[in-house]
C-alpha cells in the first residue's frame, strides 16, 4: 500500500522576514484551530539552516527578551566618547544626563540607532537630535509669546524694524 503525504492544512495568517529577507522567514498559521509561528533561518548563500516553531505566548516572551537585551546593548554604547562627540557636534552645552535622555528618546521612537564607528553617532541620528532640541526651543518661545499675547507675525515685524534701525545706526556711525 502506498501512503501519500497529508495535504498541508495550515491556514496562513501572516508572513514576515526574520531579521531580513536574506536571513529567514516567519510564517504565522492556524492548524486544526491552534496558532503557531514557524521560523526558518537560512542566511543567503549559506549552508546554515535552522527551523523552529513558537506558540504566540512563547513568541511574546521571546520578543520581550529581545527588546530587553537590545535596550541593554544599546545603552552600553553611551560611552564617554560618544557623549563627548554628541555634545561637540550636535548638542553643544548639553550635560551627559541630557544627552542620554535624548538618545534614549530617539531609540524609543525610532527603534534604535547606529554608530559610524565606536563613539561616533551616525550623522542622520545626530541631526535628528539637533532638530528635536531646536524644535523644543521654538515651541517654548512660541508658548511664551502666546502667553504674552504676541504673535509670530508681530515678532517678525519688530525684528525687521530693529534690523533697519541697527543698519541705519551703523551706517550713520561710519
Amino acid at each position: 500500500m502506498v501512503k501519500l503525504p497529508e495535504p498541508d492544512t495550515r491556514e496562513i495568517i501572516a508572513r514576515a522576514s526574520f531579521v531580513d529577507e536574506m536571513v529567514g522567514e516567519m510564517v504565522a498559521h492556524l492548524q486544526r484551530g491552534e496558532a503557531h509561528i514557524d521560523v526558518v533561518i537560512k542566511p543567503f548563500e549559506s549552508d546554515m539552516y535552522a527551523q523552529f516553531d513558537l506558540l504566540p505566548k512563547e513568541a511574546r516572551r521571546l520578543a520581550a527578551e529581545l527588546v530587553r537585551i537590545a535596550d541593554v546593548v544599546q545603552r552600553a554604547m553611551w560611552t564617554p566618547k560618544l557623549l563627548a562627540h554628541v555634545r561637540e557636534r550636535y548638542l553643544p552645552g548639553a550635560t551627559d544626563v541630557e544627552i542620554v535622555e535624548r538618545l534614549n528618546r530617539l531609540v524609543e521612537r525610532d527603534g534604535g540607532l547606529e554608530l559610524l564607528k565606536p563613539g561616533v553617532l551616525h550623522p542622520q541620528d545626530g541631526f535628528t537630535l539637533t532638530t528635536e532640541a531646536h524644535r523644543e526651543v521654538v515651541d517654548r518661545v512660541a508658548g511664551v509669546l502666546s502667553a504674552a499675547g504676541v504673535s509670530l507675525g508681530e515678532l517678525e515685524s519688530v525684528v525687521g524694524d530693529l534690523r533697519k534701525v541697527y543698519r541705519t545706526d551703523t551706517q550713520d556711525a561710519s
